[in-house]
């Protein structure tokens, strides 16, 4: 998927949550390349047969892909929280998005009425 496409999965998602404003596209923008260059390392590491290290003068090292892949994932997780694609961002504006509620069905309710009378 390229950047673009990205851009508009998070701006409907945070539009479904209510939380899209406008000037969040810069922040957009940001987070839609970095899961672009996402999709690019992770193909180039399915090419390299995800060879998770590599042979070096020294000894084995981690593949670079491999440590880049990691940062990427930190940085995709970490802007998704900001514009609230993630539950704990979410709860960061909106602490009620998680709260449980005591609603009983029809039935519950009627039959507790009974019993308070």
């Amino acid at each position: 998927m390229d950047a673009k496409k990205y851009a508009a999965g998070a701006r409907k998602g945070m539009k479904a949550l209510e939380v899209y404003k406008k000037e969040f596209e810069p922040v957009i923008q940001i987070y839609a390349q970095l899961q672009e260059q996402y999709d690019i390392y992770t193909e180039a590491l399915e090419a390299a047969d995800y060879q998770y290290s590599e042979m070096t003068q020294t000894g084995t090292k981690k593949h670079p892909l491999i440590t880049t892949l990691e940062s990427l994932r930190k940085d995709i997780l970490a802007y998704a929280s900001q514009l609230c694609l993630t539950p704990q961002g979410l709860r960061k504006i909106q602490d009620t998005a998680f709260a449980k509620t005591d609603k009983k069905s029809g039935p519950m309710s009627m039959l507790e009425g009974l019993d308070a009378g």
